[in-house]
């Protein structure tokens, strides 16, 4: 439900989520006696990430208040229920999770301030604690930040665990200029066990917070990249054209993605599910053509249209019954936005010249929502028209990518993407550097030249044999 107040809409369900966590915050505070100053902070934090700084992509409501809550939890269940030090509070392994979920450092950063120092609360005031839990879930969330394996996941842990200790020792003790005390080997242990153990079970239940906060990581995104997928296999042996380019628009995309900014593996995964539905039907779709039989040659431009339509629809059930991901499923009912299915309008209007076609033969969207998304639409269509061209030298390949995304922008395709016109000349940069590698001249050899070496190769060839032939018996 909304309500306009001020001349702006106000998501009341949202107002509600919000009140109801800080309210169960206050709740618990007052069970366990913490400082409400760090409730305060906590407030503070919403109110600088939602409104002042405007993080991009920033959870939603619920989902900031289940990682609250989950950030309340963890200094609580460590050292009120199961007794341990404020040291093996695992802030260590909780901002590695936010970092793999939503790839966002600053939240991160806000998160990892409040855990610290509501554990430092907890411990009765105990700040040198909470610098310390600060130091080492930083250190471990820029070291896996983006990261595409498990052991690197670990490693982050390890070095936070270090650098969590390292700052513990530093504050704890009173150190001179001149001469620092011996280590402190049971904190040692505690910080280094925390750093590993911590970022290992996150990194283990890693696909339960994806499936809740509907997010996926460069993880899994490397499982879903291997070709012997079942899904991914099906369209190698049943659409082998459509497979071919999806390849080619995950090789675009992924150079593009790269170009901003963007999450370039999911651009490229994404790419490569994006037309799964092509493979219940192949037959009618033009890179799966065999002997170059027309399958909508006998059939109406409706129908030709449904069937065109249908292979969004259909790969988007096939992706949910295989369980993918819901950012892969985006792709798929993004990649053609709310586009015109040109070829067949054409034929449409041809039948019919009296007729209002255009809104019946458009896609029924959405449009892209992430930049992402965004730039697999415009790679899929720049792929498709790329094998149009003549002859595709720098210069016409240029003017076609050009023409395409000043095209799609003019539409107002892209206007849900957050993609800026800085990020599009970017992006068209990138698509002509690739489009030129693929379609790449060969040097033409003289035929006289050319038979010249054929015969010479040929000759050396005879000789060696000739030279290899046993004599004959007399």
């Amino acid at each position: 439900m909304k309500v306009t107040i001020a001349k702006k809409e106000i998501n009341l369900n949202n107002v509600s989520v919000g009140l109801g966590f800080f309210g169960i915050l206050g709740f618990i505070f007052f069970i366990y006696s913490i400082d409400y100053a760090i409730l305060m902070l906590a407030f503070l934090l919403f109110l600088y990430a939602k409104f002042v700084r405007k993080i991009e992509n920033i959870p939603s409501y619920l989902d900031l208040s289940i990682l609250g809550v989950l950030a309340v939890l963890i200094p609580l269940l460590t050292t009120v229920v199961f007794k341990l030090p404020g040291y093996a509070i695992s802030a260590i392994g909780f901002a590695i999770l936010i970092t793999l979920l939503f790839e966002n450092l600053e939240l991160t950063f806000l998160f990892s301030i409040f855990i610290s120092f509501l554990g430092a609360g907890i411990e009765g005031g105990n700040y040198n604690l909470g610098v310390s839990l600060f130091a080492g879930s930083i250190t471990a969330a820029m070291l896996s930040y983006r990261v595409r394996r498990r052991f690197q996941v670990i490693r982050a842990g390890f070095l936070g665990g270090l650098v969590q200790f390292l700052a513990a020792f530093i504050m704890e003790r009173e150190q001179s200029f001149f001469i620092l005390s011996g280590p402190d080997l049971n904190l040692f242990s505690v910080c280094f066990l925390n750093g590993i153990i911590s970022a290992s079970l996150f990194a283990g239940i890693l696909p339960f917070f994806e499936y809740i906060f509907k997010v996926v990581t460069n993880i899994s995104l490397l499982e879903l990249s291997d070709f012997n997928n079942p899904l991914m296999r099906r369209l190698i042996l049943e659409a082998p054209g459509t497979y071919q380019h999806s390849l080619v628009v995950a090789n675009l995309s992924e150079s593009a993605a790269e170009s901003i900014g963007a999450n370039s593996l999911l651009a490229r995964v994404g790419s490569y599910y994006h037309d799964i539905g092509k493979m219940l039907k192949p037959e009618y779709f033009v890179e799966n053509l065999v002997n170059c039989k027309d399958m909508h040659k006998k059939l109406k431009p409706s129908m030709s249209k449904l069937i065109i339509f249908n292979h969004v629809k259909e790969g988007a059930e096939l992706a949910k019954k295989s369980h993918l991901n819901p950012k892969i499923i985006d792709f798929i009912y993004q990649h053609h936005g709310k586009t015109l299915v040109y070829y067949f309008y054409q034929r449409a209007k041809m039948l019919e010249p009296e007729g209002k076609h255009e809104e019946e033969y458009r896609y029924p969207g959405p449009k892209p929502q992430s930049k992402e998304t965004a730039i697999v639409a415009l790679a899929d269509t720049i792929e498709a028209l790329s094998r149009t061209l003549d002859e595709p030298n720098p210069s016409r390949i240029e003017e076609m990518v050009r023409d395409l995304v000043k095209k799609r922008f003019m539409e107002g395709e892209l206007d849900e993407s957050s993609l800026t016109l800085k990020d599009l000349e970017k992006i068209t940069q990138s698509f002509i550097r690739v489009l030129n590698a693929m379609f790449h001249v060969r040097i033409n050899y003289p035929k006289e030249e050319a038979r010249a070496r054929f015969e010479d190769r040929r000759n050396k060839e005879n000789k060696n044999n000739n030279q290899n032939q046993k004599p004959p018996r007399e």
